[in-house]
């Protein structure tokens, strides 16, 4: 698969109202991202991040070509919070934990070929988010080093009650690549994580937006650094639909 195309946003404001979701698994939250900030977390001292760091950033994404949808990059240190809206439909809003002790990436996928969105610092009061941009992929990877061959999978089918999405996570070591499509057919959907997630031991997360999915979760080694990659735990949870 080729890399995807990022494309050029245009600033455009989005109000976040009162309908935002924070998806929870039984008692326990989704999972390193999304989750709610505690409040003691809250009113730490923000991490520092490199001069230049900014409080937020929004745009306008229109994806054209066959097979890309929307896709949210976020650097940022603590936790910030992304929302999108897609044309003629609910807004979507969720606070994504980084990793502590530093600046950490996520690709965030909206599923969706065309989103207003919106990305805001959470953590503290300081200008916390490094890098954000929105651009159309069809499969999210945008940075590091290029996964070598399939060390290892899992794969299984997962349906939820009426009022809930499959959510799809897993840790493991090496490329990781989570893909999934409906259990009544359709298009086949591939959320590569890459280098933008590290390819250290780390949780990745994968919102399908769908009740009943076929999924599979694919662990790619890297050549010269991790030859043998490992798919780690796989969780397959039904969050709160949006």
């Amino acid at each position: 698969m080729g890399l995807p195309r990022r494309v050029a946003t245009s600033v455009c404001a989005l109000a976040v109202g009162t309908a935002v979701l924070t998806p929870v698994l039984g008692g326990e939250s989704a999972q390193a991202s999304p989750v709610n900030v505690a409040p003691a977390a809250a009113k730490q001292p923000a991490a520092a991040v490199k001069a230049g760091g900014f409080h937020s950033k929004s745009g306008t994404l229109n994806c054209r070509k066959k097979g890309e949808t929307a896709w949210i990059w976020d650097s940022a240190a603590g936790a910030s919070r992304v929302s999108w809206k897609p044309k003629g439909g609910h807004l979507v809003s969720r606070v994504w934990r980084h990793t502590p002790d530093g600046i950490s990436t996520r690709t965030v996928p909206t599923w969706r070929k065309s989103v207003k969105w919106k990305v805001t610092s959470t953590y503290g009061n300081g200008k916390n988010l490094s890098k954000v941009y929105g651009y159309c992929s069809t499969q999210g990877w945008r940075v590091g080093k290029a996964s070598d061959k399939l060390s290892q999978k899992k794969s299984g089918t997962k349906s939820c009650p009426a009022g809930k999405t499959v959510y799809i996570s897993s840790g493991g070591i090496g490329n990781m690549k989570h893909r999934f499509k409906s259990t009544g057919g359709g298009a086949l959907h591939t959320h590569n994580f890459g280098g933008s997630q590290q390819v250290l031991v780390t949780d990745r997360a994968t919102p399908t937006e769908m009740r009943s999915v076929k999924w599979r979760v694919e662990a790619w080694s890297i050549k010269h650094s991790i030859p043998h990659a490992k798919t780690g735990t796989v969780k397959l949870s039904c969050i709160s639909k949006y």
